[in-house]
């Protein structure tokens, strides 16, 4: 199996925005081949807000056949041509991937 968690977090001020993005993210989770699960879960300190999305999969080549789908990898070519040429700001959410494979204890 394997576990990707995405988490998002910004200022409480962008929070609508976060939101957006989780909404977009699981409704382009749906049907996927290998997927076991998803769930989103949030945490909040003061002014910040953290969203993560956190998918299990039967296997990691699975997610990457995910995220190596053709409109992800334009969306993210888009996003990075206009960062380049000035036209969007800077983002208003901080980005963390963690991922894990998971192992037998036995064979440690």
């Amino acid at each position: 199996m394997f576990v990707n968690q995405a988490s998002f977090e910004g200022d409480k001020a962008n929070e609508a925005k976060i939101i957006a993005k989780m909404k977009k993210t699981f409704a382009e989770l749906q049907d996927v081949s290998g997927l076991l699960s998803s769930e989103c879960w949030k945490k909040e300190k003061n002014d910040v807000v953290e969203y993560s999305i956190v998918t299990k999969w039967t296997a990691k080549q699975d997610f990457i056949a995910w995220l190596s789908r053709e409109e992800h990898v334009n969306e993210h070519k888009e996003m990075n041509k206009q960062r380049k040429q000035g036209i969007s700001e800077k983002p208003s959410m901080k980005k963390t991937i963690t991922q894990y494979e998971e192992i037998e204890i036995a064979n440690l």
